[in-house]
């Protein structure tokens, strides 16, 4: 838990009230910081957001109304950064991709028992945490700018010795004493030997270490000698740094006070209050009369406009000032009362011609009567600098949040780093798939002309000698400014670099921002790289998910492809040997073996290997039923079995093979597929899904191959199989309708002797069942079993299957087909049939009115002449589930039994014909059946 106690405000949004109830108990128990405000769908939510101080959002995905995505997006459509955590019951890749895609803060799926409360209460956390973090970095960023907008001299760090030799310097070092801080810090000069004036380094000494005796902090004025011989009075506060009572070193801040002591001396033959501020103030002063003219200008507005003092008394304010117009600045003038302020932005010309953005505070004064106007103007190029680069830097960053690759992302980061922050040698180290190095991902275009190989790091130092500070900036998750990189002994290696940043980038690497020019970078640049570099470990981050999930998608679809393979190949060892290269080239298992069962030896033969199989099994020995192999073991109980270490199974055959991970998948009767790899918990869900795919793939084909050695070696025999399955068919009718029937019965005599509402539905399930054993009996027996040919008129057989379709009394049927087909009329009326009531059963209101309710019906011929087809006008079908349709089991009516159109696409298949599904000509379900040899 957080050691701050700042409340943190979660919105709880979910439909069910009595979860949201017990998940804000849990949520409060877990932490008392956490307070929890309920509400039961997306519009109560969001007025909740909009009259109460909320931290967090937790959401339900499926809810009435707008669902939890569609709440996210309104959510960030008026709190964009606001943490917002997805907790759903309805888990699937599908909404996590599509919650990140909508930008989600976290994604949690609803598990049984109170650990998800815990683990709820954590993510809330640290999302809260972060986004406060964020807040936090956003305050530390405008203190930042207002230091060093507001720095009007320079910072130090020395040793308290009597020549004051210098560690740091920052700020307005050169045009202070002429020297760069470069030639401070390296002691080339002597601050109290060569700088400060002979006659006050006594004075400045003694002054300071008396001071220092009395408690810890001193002030203290003197004069000094510029590089150029001028003289310069100077005031410097400063304090002991100590350990253990001994002076360490000693901090402090100096700044130029020369025109300070020219103004005291003026102030000594003026009083007036206006004098001392014109003559003190920093920033640039001019005093000017209600018709605009400038009575007086100090020092600094003489300095930045390039006018001397008597050119610019006299002139018109709107001179300087570009901006200002002069009959709207009278009429300002003359709305203001004494004492008021105005604040404003605006731009002045310099007397060479060019200008510069200013920020101008415009005072009322009343001196001696007279109506006066005191504008203080600061120079705000500098700021105006700092902020046009956080805006390149905000758009650059915003680039990151659509990247789709490591590399476009990190080039982007290291191109964003050279344009904005001016660092010609930046790269991106990332750490490789081993672990053991940082290598170049990404760099500016001028690295490489500076080696002669692109930098690489590896995590052992070689010979014993000290980590490159970039491995030591990785591990310890610390960033480091280097601003003379050359004179540091940090580094291992020499380098072109004087000026670096490191910045490390989460546990993926580390952000080199790199110059050729000492102390190139300032405090504001530093804070850029950290801001970027935040944003570009976000966007590796997300990157990496989003290539899981296409990774995923694309192992699934190859998976697909190499299923499909299977079914043509030519015998049972190619089988075994796609499956191989599938479960080695698709789904990149290390050892894989085919084992088919061998009657003759009573035992599991391996007939496929992978290449790593014979490091690991070289004798790839005969798995018998007396053996004790695992393998076997699966085979014979026809069940997958997943081993997270076998060494830990007790007396395994397969042990000492140096496999750990074993993955056990029968192929039925016929074998057994056998991943293996040398780690312990090597398998995941994903795995073990994508492996029990290939395996019923391989028993499909196996089972194919099997049935077309059988047809080959008898037609005999496949008649007798058929018999066969027609008994098989019988029995089962005979063994499902029986009890059915005694159900039936059954149900009939409670309905007599008592009344429930429970009934109906079980009436309703007896129902859905007779339809299921009729299906299912039509598959069976029928198959793709065809009778004699003959010509079928086709108007006069859809209007027999009309007559036994059960419809509604408004729906109708238009016949545009005149032809004759050649078919088996028995099969043709059950394709007929199953289309109609298909369309009848699925046929809602569509494209249709109100008014007009009723389905309609059409049934014509191809525009190509080839085949038929029948239409409706219902609410179609998807273009995602028209693949779908036709497998057995399929329905999206929930008293439907899903093998109307199975049975339709087997009486297609067995004529030799093609059938598919596109969008009908009112938008409904159109089933074209192409390749129809017509008999007219």
């Amino acid at each position: 838990m957080s050691e701050t106690h700042e409340a943190i405000r979660v919105l709880h949004v979910d439909d069910d009230p009595g979860l949201a109830e017990l998940i804000a108990e849990f949520l409060e128990r877990e932490d008392d910081r956490i307070e929890v405000r309920t509400e039961h769908d997306a519009e109560a939510g969001l007025r909740a957001l909009a009259d109460a101080e909320i931290d967090c959002v937790v959401s339900d995905y499926d809810m009435p109304g707008r669902d939890g995505i569609a709440f996210l997006r309104a959510v960030r459509e008026k709190r964009p950064e606001l943490p917002f955590v997805l907790f759903t019951g309805k888990g699937s890749e599908e909404v996590a991709s599509e919650a990140i895609s909508a930008g989600v803060t976290d994604y949690l799926q609803k598990r049984g028992g109170s650990e998800q409360y815990t683990l709820l209460a954590n993510r809330i956390r640290n999302a809260v945490d972060a986004d406060r973090a964020r807040e936090l970095l956003a305050e530390r960023t405008r203190r930042l700018e207002t230091l060093i907008e507001n720095l009007p001299g320079m910072i130090y760090r020395c040793r308290n010795e009597p020549t004051w030799p210098m560690e740091t310097v920052k700020g307005e070092v050169e045009p202070l004493t002429g020297y760069d801080a470069g030639t401070l810090e390296r002691n080339q000069v002597a601050w109290g030997e060569e700088i400060i004036h002979p006659d006050d380094r006594e004075d400045a000494w003694a002054a300071v270490q008396g001071a220092l005796e009395t408690d810890g902090t001193f002030e203290v004025t003197y004069r000094i000698r510029t590089k150029g011989g001028e003289t310069k009075w100077l005031w410097e506060r400063g304090r002991a740094v100590s350990d253990d009572g001994e002076i360490e070193v000693l901090e402090g801040f100096i700044t130029d006070i020369t025109d300070r002591k020219e103004r005291e001396r003026r102030l000594e033959r003026t009083t007036t209050r206006l004098e001392a501020l014109f003559e003190n103030s920093p920033d640039m002063i001019d005093v000017h009369d209600a018709e605009g003219t400038i009575l007086d200008a100090n020092p600094r507005l003489c300095a930045e406009t390039g006018y001397d003092e008597s050119e610019l008394v006299g002139m018109k304010v709107w001179e300087i000032d570009g901006r200002l117009d002069p009959d709207e600045a009278r009429e300002i003038w003359a709305g203001m009362d004494v004492d008021d302020r105005l604040e404003l932005e605006s731009e002045f010309e310099r007397r060479d011609g060019s200008t510069f953005p200013v920020r101008v505070h415009l005072r009322r004064l009343e001196v001696d009567g007279n109506e006066r106007f005191l504008a203080s103007s600061r120079n705000v190029t500098d700021r105006r600098r700092r902020e046009r680069k956080l805006q390149e830097l905000r758009e650059r960053t915003q680039q990151l949040n659509y990247t789709r690759t490591v590399e476009e992302t990190t080039r982007l980061a290291t191109e964003a780093a050279d344009e904005i922050i001016g660092a010609p040698l930046t790269g991106v180290h990332l750490l490789n798939e081993d672990g053991t190095r940082l290598e170049l991902s990404a760099f500016a275009e001028g690295v490489p002309e500076l080696f002669d190989d692109l930098p690489g790091y590896e995590s052992d130092a070689p010979n014993g000698s000290r980590s490159h500070l970039v491995w030591e900036v990785f591990r310890e998750s610390e960033p480091i400014h280097l601003r003379e990189a050359s004179s540091s002994s940090r580094l291992t290696e020499e380098t072109p670099a004087e000026s670096v940043v490191l910045y490390p980038i989460g546990d993926r690497g580390v952000f080199v921002i790199s110059s050729a020019e000492p102390n190139a970078f300032t405090e504001t640049d530093v804070l850029l790289v950290e801001i970027l570099a935040n944003y570009l470990e976000a966007a590796l981050d997300r990157v990496a998910r989003e290539e899981t999930l296409r990774t995923r998608e694309n192992r699934l679809e190859r998976l697909h492809d190499a299923t499909r393979d299977l079914i043509r190949a030519g015998s049972r060892e190619e089988i075994a040997d796609r499956v191989i290269e599938a479960a080695e080239g698709i789904l990149g298992f290390t050892v894989a073996v085919t084992r088919l069962y061998d009657p003759d030896r009573n035992g599991l033969v391996p007939v496929a290997t992978s290449e790593a199989v014979h490091e690991v099994v070289p004798d790839r020995e005969v798995f018998t039923p007396d053996s004790e192999s695992l393998n076997w073991g699966a085979y014979e109980a026809g069940e997958v079995r997943v081993y997270d270490d076998i060494e830990v199974e007790p007396d395994a055959l397969d042990q000492g093979t140096g496999l750990r991970s074993l993955m056990i998948l029968p192929m039925g009767e016929h074998g057994t597929l056998s991943i293996g790899e040398s780690t312990p918990d090597a398998f995941d869900p994903t795995d073990e899904f994508l492996a029990r795919i290939l395996s019923t793939a391989a028993e499909t084909a196996l089972d194919e191959r099997e049935r077309e050695r059988e047809l080959r070696r008898s037609r005999d025999e496949l008649k007798r199989q058929n018999e066969r399955l027609a008994e098989f068919a019988d029995v089962v009718s005979h063994d499902l309708r029986n009890p059915l029937t005694v159900a039936e019965g059954r149900l009939r005599l409670v309905e007599e002797a008592c009344d429930s509402e429970h009934l109906e539905g079980v009436a309703r399930a007896h129902d859905r069942m007779n339809e299921l054993i009729q299906d299912l009996l039509t598959l069976a027996r029928e198959g793709d079993a065809l009778g004699e040919l003959e010509p079928v008129a086709l108007a006069d057989l859809l209007e027999d299957c009309w007559a036994h379709v059960d419809r509604p009394a408004d729906a109708r049927i238009r016949v545009d087909a005149d032809r004759t087909v050649r078919a088996d009329r028995t099969r043709l009326q059950q394709l007929f049939e199953n289309l109609l009531r298909n369309s009848v059963e699925h046929g809602s209101t569509g494209s249709r009115t109100q008014s007009d309710d009723a389905v309609t019906i059409t049934v014509g011929e191809t525009p190509d002449g080839n085949g038929f087809y029948v239409e409706d006008d219902g609410a179609g079908i998807p273009p995602d589930a028209r693949d779908d349709v036709f497998d057995p089991g399929y329905s999206t009516d929930g008293n439907g039994t899903g093998f109307g159109l199975s049975i339709v696409r087997q009486v297609v298949e067995a004529h030799g014909w093609d059938i598919r599904v596109v969008e009908g000509s009112d938008g409904g379900a159109r089933f074209e059946v192409t390749g129809v040899e017509f008999a007219d």
